[in-house]
């Protein structure tokens, strides 16, 4: 076994890829060392037996294989962080992109204090995110299977009967499982395909209601349901919304205040200044997309429900154009809904 580095500081840059992992050593004032091995554990041990009595930090970047080697590297006892790709120092000319020279740069920037972390969710927090992610998308697969059904029936020139409103009611659905096609040449096919269509929505439908009842009762648990309820009592914000931005952000406290928190979701404006001119644009959107969505619907009905909230966005929207007022008004429910939190004594929510 040969040994790359010992008793030493070493930055360890990680390019992530879901088979393997490509590494690059640095250590003192030595070259750099590359290296790439599998994407698992026993692979990861064998590597850093080659580093003995070495303290080392390792980063890789965010993405789809998730905190898997986070996780590994901490048991391990590697100080590791994940960092956020928008947050990457890149040069402009520079546009040789390989595995390799990424994680070359993920060693500098490493060593030189210059990445930013992301917040990483406990395990118990993950699993409970999950819920509520696996739900999102499920629900918005049912909506694209009623589409279907809908672009099917206009296609063929199909309308419900009278007294029969398309609005996916009992007697609305038991129409489509009856239509009879036998007039239409070839109508056996017409007839497989809406049902095939039919029984995918079912399907989700019933996933949709049971997922639904999980998030309920995980509401309910000891970690949220205090936390759960004080959010739900602020005007637009339901169930769902309070579980997602819940299993979403963990512990308020990690922002020091309100605008981190805006700024984390992605609420808050751009801004481009030189000398004495500033310029703000539109939001940034860098941040949590799952959140920042929510809190704009749920501005729409808040200023619905709450005449307090209605006058201040009409007073935005006379200033500015209807969209941009409700954003405005998305950053100050953030902004109320992070106090709320903020306040509320006695609750350990999963980190």
């Amino acid at each position: 076994m040969k040994i790359v580095a010992s008793n030493c500081d070493v930055a360890m840059g990680i390019d992530v890829s879901v088979a393997s992992l490509s590494i690059t050593i640095l250590s003192g004032a030595g070259e750099p060392r590359h290296a790439t091995i599998q994407h698992n554990r026993a692979a990861i041990e064998s590597f850093l037996s080659r580093l003995p009595g070495c303290r080392i930090r390792a980063a890789y970047e965010a993405g789809c294989t998730g905190f898997w080697l986070y996780d590994t590297l901490k048991e391990l006892g590697v100080e590791a962080i994940v960092t956020p790709p928008s947050k990457m120092l890149r040069s402009p000319g520079d546009r040789v992109k390989t595995n390799r020279r990424d994680s070359e740069t993920l060693a500098i920037q490493l060593r030189g204090g210059l990445l930013k972390a992301v917040d990483v969710p406990s395990k118990e927090r993950r699993a409970a995110r999950q819920l509520v992610r696996t739900y999102r998308q499920l629900m918005s697969s049912r909506v694209q299977s009623m589409l279907q059904i809908r672009s099917f029936l206009e296609f063929h020139h199909l309308k419900s009967p009278p007294g029969v409103s398309a609005n996916w009611s009992g007697p609305f659905l038991h129409w489509l499982e009856t239509l009879d096609f036998s007039a239409i040449p070839a109508g056996q096919y017409l007839r497989q395909s809406l049902d095939a269509l039919l029984k995918l929505y079912r399907q989700l439908t019933e996933q949709v209601a049971e997922l639904r009842k999980q998030i309920h009762q995980l509401s309910c648990s000891r970690p949220y349901q205090q936390a759960s309820q004080l959010l739900q009592s602020q005007p637009g914000i339901g169930l769902l919304t309070a579980t997602t931005i819940l299993t979403e952000i963990g512990r308020v406290e990690r922002f020091e205040n309100s605008q981190q928190f805006s700024s984390y979701i992605g609420l808050t404006p751009s801004e481009h200044s030189t000398g004495d001119e500033a310029h703000r644009g539109h939001i940034t959107r860098a941040g949590n997309r799952h959140i920042r969505g929510l809190l704009v619907e749920c501005a729409w009905m808040w200023i619905g429900k709450d005449k307090a909230a209605y006058a201040t966005y009409r007073r935005l929207a006379r200033r500015r154009e209807p969209k941009r007022a409700i954003v405005a008004m998305g950053r100050r429910l953030a902004t109320r809904l992070y106090w709320q939190l903020r306040n509320l004594k006695a609750v350990e929510l999963p980190a």
